[in-house]
């Protein structure tokens, strides 16, 4: 396998292969639904009860647990999608597609970004 991945799709199937290797079953299970859940609040116990200014030099001087707990979290994520055969690049469009007409945004401003 590569070292870098350059897309999604490549990510999720960079996490089967590493799952198939490992012998891991990719069968759907709550398990990875609680691992993304313990992520999450793992990353945002650091933010907590603190003013907006607090948050953002927090996060300035502390990008490397957030980036670790990014990285946990997509890796995880992908695995999810292993489990319940979802392919994640799909999933994505289809909601960015979504999301960016439920605020407003027109299809050329989504073009403009993927440029």
């Amino acid at each position: 396998m590569e070292d870098r991945i350059l897309t999604i799709k490549g990510a999720q199937k960079l996490v089967k292969y590493f799952s198939d290797r490992n012998r891991w079953k990719d069968i759907p299970n709550v398990d990875k639904f609680d691992h993304l859940h313990e992520e999450l609040i793992e990353m945002s116990k650091y933010l907590r009860y603190k003013s907006e200014k607090e948050r953002i030099r927090f996060v300035r001087e502390n990008k490397e647990i957030f980036k670790d707990g990014i990285g946990d979290l997509f890796f995880a994520l992908c695995r999810l999608a292993n489990q319940l055969d979802i392919d994640i690049e799909d999933a994505f469009n289809m909601v960015q597609e979504e999301i960016l007409e439920k605020y407003n945004h027109k299809k050329e401003e989504n073009k403009l970004i993927r440029k």
